[in-house]
């Protein structure tokens, strides 16, 4: 893709998600998260983290790394993917990997690299 249509899709999907689109995405960053704390009780995290649920998570991520992808097994596709990479304050190794198609969430994972392979299905 071109630097345009990179630019395009940020300005028009990602940086323009639909309400329900961010509590999906909030919902499934707080659930993966819950899920780590479960497996690692004694870690250590920011005050306010451990009870974060909804929007509250927001203020514990950031950003680093947006790739964008299309889709690997039907060049004709117009829809564009992403796999959104994020840190969050607290020890856990890995980063947090938000796996986007278009503007539904699909999947929100400690980071895996997966990249244009975890957005489509092989069809």
């Amino acid at each position: 893709m071109n630097l345009d249509e990179a630019e395009s899709y940020i300005e028009n999907y990602l940086n323009n998600l639909p309400d329900e689109t961010i509590y999906e995405l909030c919902k499934k960053m707080c659930a993966w998260k819950d899920d780590v704390l479960t497996e690692c009780p004694a870690m250590k995290c920011p005050d306010g983290l451990s009870d974060a649920q909804g929007k509250d998570i927001l203020r514990f991520i950031s950003v680093s790394d947006i790739y964008i992808y299309r889709n690997p097994y039907d060049k004709n596709d117009t829809l564009f993917g992403a796999s959104v990479l994020a840190g969050m304050q607290w020890e856990f190794e890995d980063g947090i990997e938000i796996i986007i198609k278009g503007k539904e969430v699909l999947e929100v994972r400690e980071f895996l690299g997966y990249g244009e392979y975890a957005i489509w299905e092989e069809k």
